[in-house]
């Protein structure tokens, strides 16, 4: 059965949502509300990373260096436990 990855994609959903905007530096940015929890949960996870950066009047950023790294430790994870798998499977098959 498969699951849905719901937290990456709500964190790219909402990156988007600044990027989309323009929204990459401080001088560009905007507020943020969102009605769906998993996306409001997303923002609240790259506030605390730094990943998105207030200019201390209420509005938001992305900080898109910050965002790249976090998206490259992700994919890496995901290479790294795809390639675990395929030891395992290796071992096992050999046995």
């Amino acid at each position: 059965m498969a699951v849905v990855p719901v937290r990456p994609i709500a964190e790219r959903k909402v990156a988007a949502h600044f990027l989309e905007a323009g929204a990459v530096s401080m001088a560009d940015a905007i507020p943020f509300t969102s009605a769906r929890p998993s996306r409001q949960r997303a923002f609240e996870r790259l506030k605390g990373l730094d990943i998105v950066r207030t200019d201390g009047q209420g509005k938001w950023w992305l900080d898109e260096h910050r965002w790249e790294d976090r998206r490259a430790g992700r994919l890496a994870r995901a290479g790294f436990a795809m390639l675990a798998v395929a030891v395992a499977a290796a071992v096992a098959a050999l046995r």
